[in-house]
């Protein structure tokens, strides 16, 4: 007779009691009936899973993903986020079988393929990747789950996973930052490749293990997602070398090692990793400028590698609020190219953070004449207007309360809303004069007001006013040219 229940979790359990009946099925000679039975079960089951699962789940009410899928919850970024880590169909054959089973992983192993060349990792294919495997030096970024054989319970259970985070690893091969056994086998992999590996202990934690997650000779099981790889090894080979023989190599080796270390504060860059960023590019830097060039095509090649470090170093200043540097950076750029958009625009932002709002206007305004049509020019001039007329506004009404309450105004104050409304007739009067836009598109984050005033101004010229759609339900301003 079976009855059911349900655990702690809300998971549902089949439970069967004893009614002192025998089974044709199960039969023993055993002494010790209490061990040699569920054994036999056990076996019976795995050998006839897809039988047992049908009839199991013909008769009751359970979900299939409940007996084969196993689910962890982990707090991330103060959300409850549910993973689940599903085995693979083989592996649960492995792993559910023999209690008596020494090693389950090991035994796992024998039926995947040695890694060529390495002695003590094991790996079977999942999904192909493509592309080239990524080299000593190279910057890496994986998914996984880690898992070992419990030494009391002898279950496999997970020690670590990178899903459960929310957040991926990146580490640097070679550099012995991960295991020796995680960095060769990530070695063997390619761009979007996800396979499982089987860990030997001599490459893994060792004799010792890493107490209490990590058993001492303990086999480790990956399962691994190759998300990206950036190539700076060129960078870490020329970094290398003593200064003198790096200013007698030729300057197209000196060139793909900048690139090479660009490549790699870019990456930095993405995860937000600012302050490594920021000491890549400038050693990408040094090593141009310190660098003669051969020929104009050697200076022209310099020239624009060093306009887009600069660049780069204007943005990640402005990142970790060092506005002063970034107008460093931002007029190196603009001494390459005068008219260098970004520059003016990285400009004129860090002025607007160190109070010179003049500069800032002027700087975005050049700006925006050279990509009229860019919202993030369109709204920091909104943005920089906006605090203009604040602080003007502030520091008139102290003078005023300083000088007296009854002191008379003699002109009116400005309202921040009316220089956006300013704003927004100077972008339309612009827009009408280029006869090469037809359509006008304005920043998010406009006030009802603004967006009011916008919709009144357009029709007053004589042009289309429409909401245009976004993403994630949101929308922008847009004026169009009609005919």
């Amino acid at each position: 007779m079976e009855k059911r229940s349900t655990d702690a979790n809300g998971a549902k359990i089949i439970e069967f009691e004893d009614n002192d009946e025998v089974s044709d099925d199960v039969v023993s000679d055993s002494e010790n009936e209490d061990d040699e039975i569920p054994i036999m079960f056990k076996q019976s089951v795995l050998k006839n899973k897809s039988i047992f699962e049908k009839q199991l789940l013909g008769s009751t009410e359970i979900d299939p993903s409940e007996i084969f899928e196993m689910k962890a919850k982990q707090e991330v970024d103060g959300e409850s986020k549910e993973l689940s880590m599903k085995m693979d169909q083989q592996i649960l054959e492995y792993f559910g079988g023999d209690e008596d089973e020494e090693n389950k992983l090991l035994k796992l192993s024998s039926q995947m393929t040695p890694l060529p060349g390495i002695e003590g990792i094991f790996k079977k294919l999942g999904q192909a990747g493509e592309g080239e495997f990524p080299p000593i030096d190279s910057i890496v970024t994986i998914h996984y789950n880690g898992y070992l054989q419990d030494e009391v319970s002898n279950e496999i259970i997970s020690f670590d996973s990178s899903f459960l985070r929310g957040k991926p690893k990146s580490f640097m091969r070679g550099q012995g930052s991960v295991i020796e056994g995680l960095d060769l086998a990530v070695s063997s992999m390619k761009l979007k490749e996800q396979s499982e590996f089987i860990i030997c202990p001599d490459l893994a934690w060792g004799e010792k293990g890493c107490p209490p997650r990590i058993p001492a000779n303990a086999y480790i099981y990956f399962k691994i997602d190759l998300i990206e790889w950036v190539d700076s090894s060129a960078a870490e080979a020329f970094g290398k070398l003593p200064i003198q023989m790096r200013k007698r190599l030729p300057f197209q080796q000196v060139l793909e090692a900048a690139k090479s270390e660009k490549r790699k504060g870019t990456a930095h860059f993405e995860k937000q990793n600012f302050n490594m960023a920021l000491k890549c590019y400038r050693r990408a830097l040094g090593w141009i400028e310190d660098h003669s060039y051969a020929d104009d095509e050697d200076e022209n090649l310099g020239q624009k590698l060093r306009l887009t470090l600069h660049l780069d170093l204007a943005l990640v200043n402005l990142k970790i609020n060092k506005p002063k540097r970034t107008c460093i950076h931002a007029a190196e750029a603009l001494e390459l190219e005068p008219e260098n958009p970004k520059a003016l625009y990285r400009l004129g932002l860090a002025k607007e953070k160190l109070g010179d709002f003049a500069s800032a206007r002027r700087n975005l305004l050049l700006a925006k004449s050279i990509c009229p049509k860019d919202p993030s020019i369109a709204r920091a001039l909104l943005a920089l207007n906006e605090k203009v007329q604040k602080e003007k506004y502030v520091e008139t009404e102290l003078c005023r309360k300083m000088l007296g309450s009854t002191a008379i105004r003699e002109t009116p104050i400005a309202s921040p809303t009316d220089e956006s409304h300013k704003v927004i007739r100077c972008l339309l009067a612009d827009f009408i004069k280029n006869p090469s836009e037809k359509q006008l598109e304005f920043p998010q984050g406009m006030s009802q007001n603004e967006r009011n005033f916008l919709e009144e101004e357009a029709n007053r010229l004589h042009l289309k006013f429409a909401m245009k759609p976004l993403m994630k339900g949101e929308s922008i301003c847009t004026v169009f040219k009609c005919g």
